[in-house]
């Protein structure tokens, strides 16, 4: 006996293709980071990554997670944060970013940029 053949675009309703379309938002695309170099003040520098939507204490935790990772013997485990960050602020240009809820881009700052 002999199988009808039925064609897939028929098995499709047009209500679920257009309900499809619908369900996807560019909006769900994950956000792509933005890389800045931050400047000791020994004069060397270090890149890091943050989204674009960063604050400052974002990017203040990309700071404390680059050293997280140095052997104990290079103090990357012994530093004290709150002690740097009281004594120290990161700066773009000649703006402090002193204000952890800031966001970065309301400094304008942008890939591939620089901060002290």
């Amino acid at each position: 006996m002999e199988v009808p053949r039925r064609s897939l675009a028929a098995s499709l309703s047009p209500l679920r293709l257009i309900d499809r379309r619908k369900s996807f938002s560019y909006n769900q695309l994950p956000e792509e980071p933005i890389k800045l170099t931050v400047l000791k003040l020994d004069g060397s520098s270090f890149g890091v990554e943050v989204l674009k939507k960063a604050t400052v204490r974002d990017l203040k935790m990309a700071v404390e997670a680059v050293f997280s990772h140095l052997p104990i013997t290079s103090l990357g485990n012994n530093i004290s944060w709150p002690h740097v960050w009281a004594q120290f602020c990161l700066s773009y240009e000649d703006q402090r970013l002193i204000n952890d809820s800031d966001y970065l881009t309301d400094f304008h700052i942008k890939d591939g940029d620089q901060v002290l």
